[in-house]
């Protein structure tokens, strides 16, 4: 679900780009077939080289991760071997290949019987992120769960957790142990300890209280973080959270601060108590302050005027922490626009970026103050950046916008079209201007700029224009016609005809060397459907190597958006689970379940992605577990989220929810309550998917 959209931090635009054609799809294939020899190699160097080459072999494979999903078999053979240290590296190969390691439970469930007790950790963790266990093992899984070795109990229970058995006997018997694990001298057991504390859920929430009082300052840390990782359902520890506040240990009172903002809840109690750590004499402390006041937004509201003095702190990070809390809670604050246009002028730019776009999250609040800064040519790219990014709050901008078009600064007249297209139907004060520009051959890369406006405005008198452009002689600018084919699948998104005339323009542009033209490309390819399957191997290269975080998330959208999707965007997609941006890891989650009941293998994660996270990454893990793995455990987990996904203010999440709702079958007053709003949508494909649902639901 577009649930699923990425939300893009900085506006995007193809004009003026330089681009430098690859072959991207002949790359993809040249890369697969590498690939395919590199595991190939590797595999045959487990099998008959010496002792070190087979340590090296299985280690490489394990980098590769679910690359090397057709090294499985090979390494579940190299489990025979009687060399500890290869074993080892084996088993830690296939948990890194994850759920397309299914093919090796049986070998890596008989490790779990070794004398070795490294060996039984790594099988355990091994299955873990395979995300199957066999049931002919459970028994042995609950023994391994009770064993005196924390690392081996730690990694049975995180084992029983996946396998959906977080109530049971034995994961609660084991639960003191496991506490008392926080407190291990190795860092890895105390982390792993964190983990399984976490996965286990709401149900851990009360044995968390005589921890986070441990006279053990590790224990007090790491209870507060597993308190803030378990959000608002551990909202029953605010008032112990709150005591650490006041903790001798610097590091308890960050966690403490840290997890408060993650839970969430009791603001009358909570937020008195964050502003006074304003006052600390540790800039850490004050900036983490600051962050978890940000969590509580518009609730936080009366803390904007000590929140406003910390942007004259002496210490970047609280300066800059100040920066991104008043973006949450100042909406509506004038005090807040002061403070952040004072902060404009910090003569650091790690507080700068953040007050610009705090300046953008406050919306029209911040649009009057950003409109007087047009007229100071210092600021003037700035103001326009940020009125870009506000969008269509900032419409009153617009005349002032369309004015700098006629600026000969190339920079700031390419910056002026970004503004006008994120401000998008609400800049239509700009057509006349615009289509004057697009009509005119002598306009030079202006006509791109318009055309990409124009698309973003959705003004469908500019299409026999855009085709006369296509249409046009060789000598029109390939800039100009990639954004010409942009906005034209822009206005006919359904328009099958075009998708022959626009896909060599949108996949020439795969391979720029500017992230943003890469991403509008990917944009309009996933709008094509039928049309845009022959760049799915350009897709999936992109998806998997790209350095920047939006093309990845959108080259992945784009592949689910496919009507045909190759079985090799699955290792793709798992790997990408893993990443390190949300948006990346929403679009992978949206592949998979795209993909449908092919991605079964990835059920287990996805089922444990719905526990953690933020709302929206709970829900498309949610969405897409509902669809890789339809059962009725995991529609009714799927129900509340879907429900709570209805609502939202992107079109393509509503109306993802509505169908997945009519797909899930779960006909409860609530549901069809919900799905009759939805079928009085203002956005008729939002409309027409909860009519749909209803009609399922009967």
């Amino acid at each position: 679900m577009r649930l699923f959209t990425p939300v893009c931090p900085y506006a995007c635009m193809i004009i003026a780009v330089v681009l430098h054609p690859i072959g991207i799809p002949e790359l993809f294939g040249q890369e697969k077939s590498r690939n395919q020899d590199a595991v190939a190699a590797l595999v045959r160097q487990l099998e008959s080289g010496s002792s070190s080459e087979k340590l090296d072999a299985a280690t490489r494979l394990g980098h590769l991760g679910p690359y090397a999903g057709d090294a499985v078999n090979g390494l579940a053979d190299a489990l025979a071997s009687d060399d500890p240290a290869l074993q080892y590296e084996v088993l830690v190969a296939l948990g890194h290949i994850g759920p397309l390691a299914t093919g090796s439970i049986d070998e890596v469930s008989a490790v779990l019987s070794s004398g070795i007790l490294p060996l039984r950790t790594a099988a355990l963790d091994a299955l873990r992120q395979i995300g199957t266990v066999p049931s002919t093992v459970v028994e042995q899984i609950e023994d391994l769960a009770a064993d005196s070795n924390a690392a081996v109990m730690t990694a049975a229970v995180r084992c029983l957790v996946t396998m959906e058995r977080e109530d049971s006997a034995s994961v609660s018997a084991a639960v003191p142990g496991i506490i008392g694990a926080l407190s291990s001298h190795r860092p890895s057991v105390r982390n792993a300890a964190t983990n399984a504390l976490v996965e286990i859920g709401e149900s851990i929430v009360p044995s968390l209280k005589a921890p986070l009082g441990s006279g053990d300052a590790v224990v007090r840390r790491k209870s507060c973080q597993v308190a803030g990782r378990l959000g608002v359902t551990a909202s029953s520890l605010v008032p112990l959270l709150v005591d650490r506040l006041s903790d001798e240990d610097k590091l308890v009172v960050r966690s403490a601060a840290s997890a408060l903002g993650d839970v969430g809840s009791d603001a009358d109690l909570v937020l008195p108590e964050l502003q006074k750590l304003l006052a600390d004499d540790s800039a850490s402390v004050r900036a983490i302050a600051l962050s978890a006041l940000m969590e509580f937004g518009p609730l936080a509201n009366k803390t904007i005027p000590a929140v406003c003095q910390m942007i004259n702190d002496d210490s970047t990070i609280v300066r800059a922490a100040a920066a991104r809390a008043l973006g949450q809670i100042g909406l509506g604050s004038q005090q807040a626009v002061q403070a952040l246009m004072d902060a404009i002028d910090d003569s650091h730019g790690g507080v700068t970026i953040p007050a610009a776009n705090s300046l953008s999250q406050l919306g029209a609040t911040a649009v009057p103050a950003l409109e007087r800064l047009l007229d100071k040519p210092e600021y003037r790219d700035l103001a326009v950046t940020v009125l870009g990014e506000i969008g269509p709050a900032a419409k009153t901008a617009v005349p002032a916008l369309v004015a700098l078009l006629k600026s000969e600064d190339e920079k700031l007249r390419r910056e002026s079209f970004i503004a006008l297209a994120t401000i998008g139907p609400a800049a239509t004060f700009a057509v006349p201007e615009l289509l004057k520009i697009l009509r005119d051959p002598d306009a030079g890369l202006s006509r791109g700029g318009a055309a990409y406006v124009l698309g973003h405005i959705g003004e469908p008198s500019c299409v026999p224009v855009l085709k006369k452009i296509l249409n046009a002689s060789p000598n029109t600018d390939p800039q100009v016609l990639r954004a010409a084919a942009w906005s034209l699948v822009m206005l006919q998104p359904e328009n099958s005809q075009n998708g022959p005339i626009v896909l060599p323009y949108l996949t020439e542009a795969l391979s720029s060397e500017r992230p943003l033209a890469r991403k509008e490309a990917l944009v309009a390819i996933g709008k094509l459907s039928d049309g845009g399957q022959p760049a799915a191997g350009a897709l999936m290269q992109l998806a998997q190597n790209d350095l920047d975080t939006l093309v990845r998330s959108e080259a992945l959208h784009a592949l689910g958006m496919l009507p045909k999707i190759s079985d090799e965007a699955m290792p793709i997609a798992i790997v990408a689970l893993d990443d390190h941006d949300p948006h990346v890891r929403n679009s992978a989650r949206f592949l998979l379940g795209k993909m449908g009941t092919r991605a079964r293998v990835a059920a287990a994660r996805l089922k444990t992605d719905t526990r953690e996270g933020a709302t929206m990454d709970r829900t498309v893990a949610a969405w897409a577990l509902a669809r890789v793995a339809p059962s009725v455990e995991h529609n009714k987990l799927a129900v509340p989220f879907m429900l709570q996904a209805l609502p939202d203010p992107n079109p393509r999440v509503r109306a993802e929810a509505a169908h997945t709702l009519g797909l899930i079958g779960i006909s409860r007053p609530e549901v069809i309550d919900a799905l009759k709003t939805a079928a009085a949508d203002h956005d008729q494909t939002v409309a027409s998917a909860a009519k749909r649902a209803l009609e399922q639901l009967e």
